[in-house]
């Protein structure tokens, strides 16, 4: 039986998954301003690209070799909550910007709800790309070597953020926790099969970014470095726990 090109190439098929997620969303951002429409309508226009990215995402998943359910459309694997802290780091990560940044008063009630559209769409885009398609392909090399990988390429392709020209520091916080994320919910998806937990939050936390002050200040370096510190030990805690569960499983099947 002839092998796919993601079995025979299954870097290089998790690279192009997130390059075409990057580039759905970058042209997604690019058309509107080129445009040269008002914010709101651009966050409009930008949230059609995407799922558009995500109908493209699925026809991909759909016509692999997996089954929808195998890339994590489905829910959790029993007693799995208990591996990953019922997700309670996860949500430490979010309750810190919301008290100690607070939400921003120039949202406006329309922003908000054009907002939420944006955020949920982004979560399920790049869920099913990094933690869907791109994990999936390198699990042919292993599920450690997999989780690594995968959370690599997520932390590089958010590299583009160093662009933005804000404080050196803040910015090398922003990649550490990109990769820190990469890694986290790329271990959730791995021990728990399910894609759905990590899309809410992934959708929350764009969406509580957008929500809260982003004023650049000393408050706001502090909190960062919190939500880095709270992921990392969380992602050597998953792993090693998990590592410790992958040793008994083969000497139970051996």
């Amino acid at each position: 039986m002839n092998k796919s090109f993601s079995q025979k190439h299954p870097y290089a098929s998790a690279i192009l998954a997130a390059l075409l997620c990057t580039f759905m969303t970058a042209l997604g951002t690019a058309v509107p301003q080129i445009i040269g429409l008002t914010d709101n309508v651009q966050i409009a226009v930008t949230t059609v690209f995407l799922f558009l990215s995500i109908l493209i995402g699925i026809f991909i998943m759909k016509k692999s070799r997996f089954t929808l359910s195998d890339y994590g459309f489905q829910r959790s694997k029993r007693n799995t909550c208990n591996q990953v802290w019922w997700y309670i780091p996860l949500l430490a990560v979010e309750i810190l910007p919301i008290v100690i940044a607070g939400f921003s008063p120039e949202v406006t009630v329309l922003q908000y709800i054009i907002l939420l559209f944006f955020t949920v769409a982004v979560g399920f885009n790049e869920e099913i790309y990094f933690r869907g398609l791109s994990l999936k392909f390198i699990e042919e090399k292993g599920r450690k070597k997999a989780i690594i990988c995968s959370s690599v390429i997520f932390g590089f392709l958010h590299i583009v953020n160093a662009f933005n020209g804000k404080n050196t520091f803040y910015l090398i916080l922003q990649m550490i926790f990109a990769f820190l994320v990469g890694f986290v919910l790329a271990e959730i998806v791995s021990i728990t099969k399910s894609l759905w937990v990590v899309i809410i939050w992934h959708a929350a936390h764009d969406y509580i970014s957008n929500i809260t002050g982003d004023t650049l200040d000393t408050t706001a370096l502090i909190a960062l470095a919190m939500q880095v510190g709270i992921l990392l030990v969380y992602a050597i805690c998953i792993w090693k726990r998990s590592s410790v569960e992958d040793t008994v499983a083969l000497g139970v099947t051996a």
